[in-house]
């Protein structure tokens, strides 16, 4: 068995594959407390999954995936698209 890691919210590690033209759900709830929560789900007849926080945790999830698109770009530019002499792109 393995340790837990006390440092760490949660024991659980999972791998998200995103992909372009994917249809995510969102929603939203009033908690028990008072508290605002969201949701953005994705479900197939295979495999679902939901992230759910509080708008502020949702929007730092949402910069977070915006600088990491950005640094993969810079990265790894993509390569120009191929000209062919005589056509116009």
């Amino acid at each position: 068995m393995m340790p837990t890691d006390p440092t760490r919210r949660s024991a659980l590690s999972v791998a998200l594959l995103a992909h372009a033209g994917t249809r995510y759900e969102v929603d939203c709830w009033m908690a028990g407390n008072g508290q605002p929560h969201g949701s953005v789900r994705y479900d197939t007849d295979r495999a679902w999954f939901t992230i759910q926080g509080r708008p502020t945790a949702l929007r730092e999830l949402a910069q977070a995936l915006l600088r990491c698109a950005e640094l993969t770009e810079q990265t790894y530019p993509a390569p120009a698209a191929a000209v062919v002499e005589g056509v116009a792109g």
